[in-house]
């Protein structure tokens, strides 16, 4: 075979593996692959080598969960995408192995998924939370069990605000509605005959 039937072929080979090595990969976490954690991060995140594919910021195909020792899940549902990055928060339990189980959707469209462990070591003082027999939604996070993050409350006072500017909102338009209602009256009532006219019978 001649040397440029080898190249040919040889680039034929590279063109068809190229589509199967750009999913996405990670490439750094918190807390580490196998690591050991003291202390409770400000959050829980897998960083890839390429941006997500989050399409419509959904979080549609992607899910972090953290399994504790006793089977149970303690991150509260919500999650964060952000460039590369994928993030979430939790409380975790007792001491032990933890399991991270992570699934992202690569810049090509192809949905990954792994897991690792990371041990944890509860500091001194530390109250473990209970954890949850299923993996939480966001939505039930941000208003259920006490032992999980409260980053949901701002969201829960985002939607105060918003419920009660729409409420404070309706009240005006309902004022403006009777005041033209009252200025319609006022023109269409009949002005009283003058004493001066004569009474046509």
């Amino acid at each position: 075979m001649s040397a440029t039937a080898l190249t040919i072929a040889g680039g034929a080979v590279l063109g068809l593996a190229a589509p199967a090595s750009a999913h996405n990969y990670m490439i750094a976490s918190t807390p580490k692959v196998d690591g050991t954690l003291t202390s409770l991060p400000k959050a829980f995140e897998i960083t890839t080598n390429d941006k997500l594919l989050d399409i419509g910021g959904s979080n549609a195909g992607f899910a972090y969960r953290i399994v504790g020792p006793d089977g149970k899940y303690y991150e509260d549902g919500c999650l964060d995408v952000d460039g590369p990055s994928m993030t979430t928060k939790a409380a975790l339990g007792s001491s032990g192995k933890y399991t991270v189980e992570w699934q992202i959707v690569s810049a090509d469209g192809h949905t990954v998924s792994d897991e690792y462990t990371f041990t944890w070591k509860a500091p001194s003082g530390f109250s473990p939370a209970s954890g949850a027999s299923e993996p939480p939604t966001c939505a039930t996070a941000s208003g259920g069990s006490s032992e999980a993050p409260t980053n949901g409350t701002a969201s829960g006072s985002g939607d105060s605000a918003t419920t009660d500017a729409l409420f404070i909102g309706a009240g005006g338009v309902v004022l403006v509605g009777a005041v033209v209602a009252v200025l319609l009256l006022l023109r269409r009532r009949p002005a009283a005959p003058s004493p001066d006219e004569p009474d046509e019978d």
